[in-house]
């Protein structure tokens, strides 16, 4: 059997996911010089804004470019909740998710008395994982199951097949 010299752990936090550091965590203790690096992957949305004064069709002083208004889509004003309120709103949440992911993946670690490092990345969880397992040299990927219902799968696929897939490594599926 080859020597691990990198192995990658996707994390989200399900009962698979866990089922997979867990099986990094034996996979480390066999190879205890295998760096183990778990990765959570976060994919929120980027919120767009207009800059500039928006009565001066065209162009955006504040940015200093001209955006030609007939490529542009007419912008509705929404009124919504204070903006330092709706900040401090999701980037707690986001926080929170992060310290969970994070505390739940070191509490697994321990049980199994390994060390890893714990990673967090942005983006569509499949090509997030496979550029991070790409750019650090990974020699394997392990990622739980999908939890999906077949008509799910079907239509948007499912992580762990488009890991295997993709992956520019081994990927083990943990199930």
């Amino acid at each position: 059997m080859k020597d691990f010299k990198h192995i990658v752990v996707a994390f989200d936090g399900n009962e698979e996911s866990k089922r997979a550091v867990e099986y990094g965590a034996t996979l480390k203790k066999a190879f205890p010089e295998t760096e183990l690096t778990v990765v959570h992957v976060l994919n929120d949305k980027v919120e767009q804004r207009i800059m500039g004064n928006a009565s001066a069709p065209g162009f955006v002083p504040t940015a200093g470019f001209y955006v030609d208004p007939l490529q542009t889509h007419p912008v509705v004003e929404v009124v919504e909740q204070p903006e330092r309120q709706k900040e401090t709103v999701s980037h707690s949440t986001v926080d929170n998710s992060v310290q969970n992911a994070e505390s739940n993946t070191l509490r697994l670690l321990s049980e199994y008395q390994v060390q890893g490092k714990f990673e967090i990345l942005e983006g569509h969880a499949p090509d997030s994982i496979c550029d991070y397992a790409q750019r650090i040299g990974a020699d394997l990927i392990i990622v739980g199951n999908s939890d999906k219902s077949g008509l799910e799968k079907f239509f948007l696929g499912s992580t762990s097949s488009s890991i295997a897939k993709n992956a520019p490594c081994s990927v083990f599926i943990a199930k």
